[in-house]
């Protein structure tokens, strides 16, 4: 018997969905170095212009680099901008 945590992922995989899809769980995609997109966020937990901290609803994203800055924002996504460093995820 699975457990009631395993469902969801039970559920991507039967419909051939993405695991985000399904979960809502985060995802960043980095373009070069210049470009940080942040999907299914929860908001922003520290900012400046050499580092910038993302909650998601399994972690949160650290964003290090300089002349960083927050592009745009909506409940879903958020676009940074400036010279990408580094980026963890814990």
């Amino acid at each position: 018997m699975k457990k009631l945590g395993e469902l969801p992922l039970d559920l991507a995989e039967r419909l051939e969905l993405p695991e985000d899809v399904v979960l809502g769980s985060g995802k960043l995609t980095v373009t070069g170095e210049r470009r940080v997109l942040a999907e299914n966020h929860r908001g922003i937990l520290e900012y400046s212009p050499e580092h910038i901290v993302v909650a998601f609803a399994r972690g949160k994203a650290s964003i290090n680099g300089t002349a960083l800055c927050l592009n745009a924002m909506n409940g879903r996504e958020l676009l940074i901008s400036g010279r990408i460093q580094s980026v963890e995820w814990s």
